[in-house]
């Protein structure tokens, strides 16, 4: 079994992760990106071994470069501090995926990633214009 078919819990699997990556996909699975960044951040504050820092950190990496193009294109249409939020937040995600590119996946790593990446869907679900695609509300993005 290879790497790229190989399938994940119910956190997604690799080949949805290296779908987002390569930016070949224009949609994306709210529920599922939030469950990812979620095992990390309210996972219970024990930090992952790093088998799973790998597959959590793999997982967010692609969420994230999934999410930044979305959030980049609105920028210019948000006003005030919202605006300076989403281009600190892209700023932040792309200095941690060029510090993670070919390297191993350290627990700090996967912690930053999460929380750009639940960032990047709050700001994209508040400012792109339309609803997640899984039917929750602003509000439920904002948790």
């Amino acid at each position: 079994m290879t790497k790229r078919s190989r399938t994940m819990t119910d956190l997604g699997s690799t080949r949805e992760s290296i779908a987002a990556s390569d930016g070949r996909t224009g949609q994306f699975d709210a529920a599922a990106i939030r469950r990812t960044y979620d095992a990390v951040l309210w996972g219970g504050g024990t930090v992952p071994a790093p088998g799973e820092r790998e597959r959590l950190g793999a997982l967010l990496r692609g969420h994230v470069q999934l999410l930044m193009p979305g959030v980049a294109a609105c920028v210019r249409r948000i006003r005030g501090e919202d605006q300076r939020v989403a281009v600190h937040v892209i700023a932040g995600a792309r200095r941690t995926l060029q510090g993670v590119d070919g390297a191993p996946m350290r627990a700090d790593d996967v912690w930053d990633l999460a929380t750009y990446c639940r960032a990047l869907l709050s700001l994209y679900t508040l400012h792109h214009g339309s609803a997640p695609l899984d039917g929750q509300t602003a509000e439920g993005a904002n948790r």
